[in-house]
């Protein structure tokens, strides 16, 4: 079974907005529906109720349907967001494509389309949540964890751990490649690194020791498994990165 979803409508036209609470209700037992007349009132409501999905009318008083997608992704922006609309052209789906609309449907009053959005509502929810979930597991993690883009090497995403160990931000760990966080002496150099991260996403994973520097120059080692995997439906290079400096004897000279 479905966890529940809520959705919040935003359209303007009061009978079409009873249409469809009805007509998402009625298909999927699952889908709880509120509405709104405009985009003043819904940033009003997402802000006190958190719904998992907006469903939008393009044409609007106030700001139309665009105009509100790109005011909420600066507030909210993995929340779904379907347009739902009877302005169907080129270059309003090239707009919202560009807002960061989750998905985008043409208005019709019918039970197959009522089908189709209960679809595309699930759908974009389960993805949420499990970007949500993928997330939360990211941060837990008791080691480092970094997600290198396969072809420049870049790092893309890290976690908190990896972050604090390297004493860095994660805004200024993206954009990274290996040579920057490495010892740089033989063999812990960029471009042994780089190839290494380039085996992994041609499907030969990777596990090796390496020598890490953090932001005030200090090395330390760790071991290192570098996967090939997908995330957000992108080819993504996965490192596991553990610390070993606790694992190193400690050496002193007798006195």
């Amino acid at each position: 079974m479905l966890a529940p979803i809520t959705v919040l409508h935003v359209e303007d036209d009061s009978q079409f907005a009873a249409l469809t609470r009805r007509g998402l209700e009625r298909e999927a037992a699952s889908i709880t529906v509120e509405t709104v007349a405009d985009a003043n009132a819904a940033f009003d409501r997402i802000a006190a109720d958190r719904p998992d999905c907006v469903v939008s009318d393009y044409q609007m008083p106030g700001r139309n349907g665009i105009e509100f997608l790109t005011d909420l992704r600066a507030e909210y922006p993995n929340l779904p967001f379907i347009l739902y609309t009877s302005k169907g052209s080129e270059a309003v789906a090239s707009d919202a494509i560009s807002a960061g609309v989750t998905d985008y449907i043409q208005k019709d009053a019918t039970t197959e389309q009522y089908e189709l959005l209960v679809r595309r509502i699930e759908q974009a929810v389960a993805r949420r949540r499990a970007e949500r979930d993928y997330r939360e597991i990211f941060e837990k993690v008791p080691a480092g964890l970094v997600v290198h883009d396969p072809e420049t090497g870049a790092i893309v995403d890290a976690n908190r751990h990896f972050c604090e160990r390297l004493g860095y931000d994660r805004e200024e760990v993206i954009g990274m490649t290996v040579g920057d966080f490495s010892a740089g002496e033989p063999p812990y150099e960029a471009a042994t690194g780089r190839n290494k991260i380039q085996e992994a996403a041609d499907g030969e994973p990777q596990r090796f020791t390496w020598r890490d520097q953090t932001s005030d120059g200090e090395t330390f080692p760790v071991e290192v498994v570098l996967e090939r995997t997908t995330i957000g439906g992108q080819e993504r290079v996965l490192a596991f990165v553990r610390d070993l400096s606790g694992d190193e004897p400690d050496v002193t000279e007798a006195p």
